[in-house]
């Protein structure tokens, strides 16, 4: 009698404790779960250059509200040089717009579709100063998406553009560098001497 009572008791608590769970509140004007998570997000520049020194400090930066932020650092691997943005992701236009005010021009790493002229959303969009050889140059970056892809997007004040023998190019206000799209790629830029 006492094993049946106990039995009741733990089937009752079983039912209640149940009862008011529910795996999904299928209210319809639920606001979806943004995701917040911090990622790695690398841009590689391949310098078609002899030993080139290159180096890279952000200056200032943009990013969807609500995402983390955690800064940017550079560095030389093999002979190609990486920044690495540690943020999330999620796409805005006012990041878009951000680095549209900090660009002249621009151009993006978008194979094979290319590119539109600007943005029209932006994950993130980060500028600062990059030296090649001892050239310093104002640039900006933005990570975007083409729906698939995360894909990287560069330009800077006083840049023009250029349709290099490779493919669409900016190029530095000095117009002794281009930087265009690296084939087949979303994050990776070629850095060529202009002709």
């Amino acid at each position: 009698m006492i094993k049946r009572a106990l039995t009741a008791i733990f089937a009752l608590s079983l039912i209640a404790g149940f009862s008011g769970c529910s795996s999904k509140n299928d209210d319809s004007t639920e606001t979806p779960t943004i995701d917040v998570t911090l990622h790695d997000n690398w841009v590689y520049l391949n310098p078609y250059l002899t030993n080139p020194t290159i180096t890279y400090s952000e200056t200032a930066h943009d990013i969807t509200s609500g995402q983390p932020w955690s800064g940017v650092s550079s560095s030389m691997q093999g002979g190609v040089f990486g920044i690495d943005a540690k943020a999330g992701r999620h796409n805005s236009s006012g990041c878009a717009s951000w680095f549209r005010n900090n660009c002249s021009n621009a151009t993006c790493c978008n194979w094979p579709s290319g590119c539109n002229p600007w943005p029209s959303d932006l994950n993130f969009a980060f500028t600062g100063t990059i030296t090649i050889d001892g050239s310093s140059y104002s640039i900006t970056f933005g990570q975007g998406s083409d729906g698939i892809h995360n894909n990287w997007w560069v330009g800077g004040p006083g840049w023009t553009t250029w349709t290099s023998p490779f493919g669409d190019a900016v190029v530095t206000p000095d117009h002794k560098y281009y930087f265009e799209a690296t084939d087949d790629t979303f994050n990776q830029f070629d850095i060529r001497l202009s002709p």
